[in-house]
């Protein structure tokens, strides 16, 4: 069966799958090579999830009924330029470290504030990844996507949907390949990127498992903000709590569990309703 010639693990411990190390046991993950492999697996499941450094993503617990479709093999990149403009073009397994070697080596304005992020392009570019005010679709040219039929799609950053944390990846298909436009800069980029992740790792809790920004930002304030007015920041149960760094970060102080999280969670959404009428919409995705 050529199902078993892609690369693949099986009864698989979803905590090696995420950051924030919370999760027990997945049914099955591939590891496909190309396209082409990406489109058979999509054929033969209708319960395909694609599945990078998981920066963002939270596994219940029990065995997850799903078929995970992991990027680790999809690294290839090309870099060409025209002038000052240089164009990257990366598999979805891409790296963000990856893309800032890139940036620093030919000194390319554009991907500073994205430069921390863990992530890879295909999870950042379906989430629409950002930080400090910017954003990958920024930066993001064209899109090459695999759709529910298992066909290659080719589409223009103007044919695709994208808003504030979202794309329409994450409801269809499966990202292959993005490029990615940067243009060539008279400033220090390797300094500018070397102060930008100290001031990132001294508000952040990068020394312990986290699931990055927990909660997007409502219109005219910020979700830590609001956390941290309920009087949370820095609250847990048992091994998981809002960090005492920054209130919007989920940490791992040990073995959490998820359903401590689930109820940190529902905690800080009912407080945050009933204190400020506002309802806090999650950035990290739940996987069940």
């Amino acid at each position: 069966m050529i199902l078993k010639t892609i690369e693949h693990q099986e009864n698989i411990d979803l905590r090696n799958f995420c950051t924030i190390k919370v999760g027990e046991k997945g049914k099955i993950v591939y590891f496909p090579k190309d396209y082409k492999e990406i489109s058979i697996l999509i054929k033969e499941y209708d319960n395909i999830y694609p599945l990078g450094i998981g920066s963002n993503l939270i596994f219940s617990d029990g065995v997850v009924n799903k078929v995970f479709v992991h990027s680790k093999n999809l690294k290839k990149y090309e870099i060409e330029n025209q002038n000052d403009i240089f164009y990257i073009t990366a598999e979805a397994g891409v790296s963000f470290k990856t893309i800032v070697s890139v940036v620093k080596k030919y000194n390319l304005e554009g991907f500073e504030n994205l430069s921390g992020i863990p992530a890879t392009v295909g999870g950042a570019t379906a989430m629409n990844a950002g930080a400090y005010g910017s954003e990958i679709f920024d930066l993001i040219e064209e899109v090459w996507w695999i759709d529910r039929e298992g066909r290659l799609n080719h589409s223009k950053k103007d044919e695709i949907k994208y808003s504030y944390r979202y794309s329409q990846f994450q409801n269809e298909g499966f990202v292959y390949k993005v490029k990615l436009k940067l243009r060539k800069s008279d400033k220090n980029i390797s300094e500018i990127i070397k102060n930008h992740l100290l001031d990132r790792n001294s508000k952040q809790p990068l020394d312990l498992p986290t699931a990055g920004s927990t909660y997007k930002n409502p219109a005219g304030t910020y979700a830590g903000k609001l956390i941290e007015a309920v009087g949370l920041k820095g609250y847990r149960i048992n091994d998981i709590g809002f960090s005492e760094k920054h209130a919007n970060f989920l940490v791992n102080y040990g073995n959490a569990e998820f359903k401590d999280l689930i109820k940190l969670l529902e905690l800080a959404e009912r407080k945050i309703s009933d204190e400020f009428r506002i309802n806090l919409e999650r950035e990290v995705k739940i996987i069940d």
